[in-house]
């Protein structure tokens, strides 16, 4: 997790100019499937390097507020990895020197990555509560300029998530193969997540992507759509 948190902050300086890599205020951050946040944890940590390093730890607290808070993001279907993961940060931030204030949150929403971004109605108790973290993470999915995901997706190849919103993405990367029977290698949901990763970064219109995944898609037949869409999509692979 480290040496991807730390090479994403080297292409980000490097490839797109932006001096202080994941620490660059306008440089948005989505873990997809954030589990218990240790991305998200060693993303934050970097973050705090960079600044300590140029001699700004005094305005740490301020960063955080508003430049930290509003732009690192992740959507964790689980409610136990969901409560651990804002226990962790909240803690991390706090050992920082960090306290929250008001109606501050981290930006960790209970939701499926891999279902369509839409704005629920208004309900009551729990129900509120699954609402109001919905809407949060569909501002995320459909407006927020993303140009930074990653993570550890989960690999199943008897993906549960075939919703119309995920199955519409891959189409794309069953293109390719959708005359050939034996294709359910490409219903994997760390395939589908790289597809979301993919596509957000495709609406931005800049970014990278980094994920720890499985190895299949680099040199399997039945992938060969994935792997024309992705050189197609981005200018270098790494």
């Amino acid at each position: 997790v480290s040496y991807i948190v730390r090479s994403l902050d080297h292409i980000v300086k490097t490839r797109f100019d932006r001096s202080l890599g994941l620490a660059d205020t306008n440089t948005l951050i989505l873990d997809p499937a954030a589990g218990t946040a240790t991305f998200l944890y060693f993303v934050i940590q970097q973050i705090r390097e960079t600044l300590m390093a140029m001699g700004q730890a005094g305005g740490w607290n301020d960063y955080v507020e508003t430049h930290l808070l509003p732009r690192v993001f992740g959507f964790e279907l689980l409610m136990a990895p969901y409560a651990v993961a804002h226990m962790k940060l909240g803690i991390l931030l706090q050992e920082t020197g960090y306290d929250f204030t008001g109606g501050q949150r981290l930006g960790i929403y209970l939701t499926n990555s891999l279902e369509e971004a839409i704005t629920r109605a208004e309900t009551l108790g729990f129900a509120r509560f699954i609402t109001d973290e919905a809407n949060a993470a569909a501002e995320v999915k459909r407006d927020k300029p993303i140009m930074v995901v990653l993570g550890n997706p989960p690999y199943s190849v008897s993906s549960a998530n075939k919703g119309p919103y995920i199955e519409r993405l891959m189409e794309r990367y069953k293109e390719a193969v959708k005359s050939e029977q034996a294709i359910i290698a490409l219903s994997d949901d760390y395939i589908k997540f790289i597809r979301f990763a993919h596509d957000r970064i495709e609406r931005t219109g800049y970014g990278v992507i980094g994920m720890i995944t499985n190895h299949s898609y680099l040199s399997g037949l039945i992938h060969r759509g994935m792997r024309k869409e992705l050189v197609k999509s981005f200018d270098e692979i790494y």
